[in-house]
C-alpha cells in the first residue's frame, strides 16, 4: 500500500523500539534460564507444563514427562533410573575398581544377588528340624539351601510382624538349631537396617515402614492409594465443572492432591539427592575437575533446551533486526504456545500468580505485537536487514551501468556524446 511510504518517524521510531523491546524481554529470559544451568536448581518447564490448562492441557502436561509424578512412588521406576545414572556416572568420571565397589555399595548396600533377585543374607547350615518351610512369603524371605543362607528380597524388607511369625516355628525349643535359628534371624533383621543402600531405603520408604527407614515423617501405608484415588477425584471433578462454584471445588481438591504429592514424593526426591552427593563424595580432585555430569535427553530437557534456544535466537535476531518479519513470526509462533498453554478463557481455571485476565493476556498481547512487527519493515528502517539490502542494492547498480555502457558501445553512441 502507498500509504505506508508516508508513515511518521515518531511511527517508526515507536515501531523500532518496540521491536527492541521485545527482542530484549526475550533475549534476557533466555539468558537468564542459561544463567540458571550451572546452578544446583536449574530451570524447567515442568512446573509450568504440569499446571497446563485449556484444551491442549494433556498435551502440554505429557511434555513434562511424568505430569502425576507416579514414577516416583514405583521402585522398578526409580531403581532404573538410578542403575542409569550409576552407569553414566561411572563412564563420565571413570571410576576405579575401588570407586565402582563403593558406588555399588551405596546402591544396594550389603545386598548380594542371589539367582535374579537382590537380597541380604545370612549363612544357616540348615533348617531346625521339624521345620520344612518358613511360614512367611518367600515373595520375601527365603532358605537357599544350596548356598546355605537365608535370604530377604531388598524390595520387600523382613517386618518386626514377619520376624516374629518365623521364631514362632521354633516357639519353646531350646535346642541349637533353633537358637541358631533365632540368632540368625536376629543378625538378618539388623542387618538389612545397618547395612541398607539406598535401594533399600527406598523400599522402605514406598513400603511405608519408618522403623527400617528410620524418619516417622516418611511414607505411611495406603498413601499411594490415596494419591491415586484422590487424582481421579480431582480429573473427575474437573471434567465435571462447569459452574465457578464447581471449578472452586476441583480447585480445592487440586491443593490437597498437590500436599499429598509433596509428602509421598518428597522423602524419595530426597533419598536421590542424598544418593548423588554421596557419590559425589567418592570423587578424587582430577576426577571433579570433569566437571558437572551431563543429564539424558528427556522429552522435558529437549522441551527446556528449545525454549531457551528460541527465547535467546529469537530475541537476538529482533534485536539486530536480522531476518525481521521471519523472526517476529517464530517468536509469535512461540509465545501462542505459551498462550494456549494456559489460556485465560471462560471455564479454565485461572493459572497461579496475582495476573488476572479474561481471553487476552500479556503472552496474547506480545503476539499480537509480534505479528504487526511482521507485517512492516522495520528490519529495513532500523537493523541488520537495511545494511543487507543497502549493500545488494550497490552491489546491483554497479552492474547496471556497466550494461548500459556496454550497450552503447555497441550501438555506436560516444560517452562524449551521452
Amino acid at each position: 500500500m502507498s500509504e505506508i511510504r508516508r508513515i511518521s518517524l515518531i511511527a517508526v521510531v515507536m515501531l523500532v523500539a518496540l521491536r527492541l523491546a521485545i527482542g530484549w524481554q526475550l533475549l534476557y529470559e533466555g539468558l537468564w534460564k542459561i544463567d540458571t544451568l550451572s546452578t544446583s536448581r536449574p530451570w524447567t518447564s515442568a512446573g509450568y507444563l504440569k499446571a497446563s490448562e485449556g484444551p491442549l492441557r494433556e498435551t502440554f502436561r505429557k511434555m513434562a514427562g511424568d505430569p502425576d509424578e507416579l514414577g516416583w512412588l514405583d521402585y522398578d521406576t526409580v531403581s532404573a533410573r538410578w542403575s542409569d545414572w550409576a552407569q553414566r556416572f561411572t563412564t563420565h568420571y571413570a571410576l576405579n575398581d575401588q570407586q565402582k565397589t563403593a558406588l555399588n555399595r551405596l546402591l544396594d548396600g550389603t545386598a548380594q544377588k542371589i539367582g535374579d533377585r537382590m537380597a541380604v543374607t545370612e549363612p544357616l547350615a540348615k533348617l531346625p528340624s521339624g521345620v520344612e518351610k518358613l511360614n512367611v512369603s518367600e515373595k520375601i524371605v527365603w532358605f537357599d539351601a544350596a548356598a546355605k543362607k537365608i535370604c530377604v528380597d531388598t524390595k520387600m524388607f523382613l517386618e518386626p510382624a514377619e520376624k516374629a511369625r518365623l521364631e514362632s516355628l521354633v516357639e519353646g525349643r531350646t535346642d541349637s538349631e533353633a537358637v541358631a535359628f533365632r540368632e540368625t534371624l536376629t543378625k538378618l533383621y539388623d542387618r538389612q537396617k545397618k547395612g541398607m543402600g539406598y535401594r533399600q531405603k527406598l523400599a522402605g520408604t514406598l513400603r511405608g515402614n519408618p522403623e527400617l527407614v528410620g524418619n516417622e515423617e516418611w511414607q505411611r501405608l495406603g498413601k499411594l492409594e490415596q494419591y491415586r484415588e484422590q487424582l481421579a477425584r480431582y480429573e473427575q471433578s474437573r471434567a465435571a465443572a462447569k459452574t465457578d462454584f464447581q471449578w472452586e471445588h476441583a480447585n480445592h481438591e487440586w491443593g490437597k492432591l498437590q500436599a499429598l504429592r509433596s509428602e509421598l514424593t518428597g522423602p524419595v526426591k530426597s533419598l536421590e539427592s542424598e544418593l548423588k552427593e554421596s557419590a559425589v563424595k567418592l570423587l578424587d580432585t582430577a576426577q571433579f575437575a570433569r566437571g558437572a555430569m551431563p543429564e539424558p535427553w528427556t522429552p522435558l530437557r529437549v522441551t527446556d533446551m528449545m525454549t531457551i534456544a528460541g527465547l535467546t535466537i529469537l530475541g537476538s535476531l529482533l534485536i539486530l533486526g536480522l531476518m525481521t518479519r521471519f523472526t517476529a513470526v517464530m517468536a509469535a509462533f512461540m509465545l501462542f504456545n505459551f498462550y494456549m498453554a494456559m489460556p485465560p478463557w471462560p471455564g479454565v481455571p485461572e493459572p497461579p500468580g496475582t495476573e488476572h485476565s479474561l481471553i487476552i493476556n500479556k503472552n496474547l498481547i506480545e503476539v499480537i505485537a509480534l505479528l504487526g512487527i511482521a507485517g512492516l519493515p522495520t528490519g529495513l528502517w532500523f537493523g541488520v536487514d537495511g545494511l543487507l539490502a543497502g549493500f545488494l542494492r550497490r552491489k546491483k547498480n554497479p552492474a547496471s551501468k556497466r550494461s548500459a555502457s556496454s550497450a552503447d558501445s555497441r550501438a555506436g553512441i560516444s560517452p562524449a556524446v551521452t
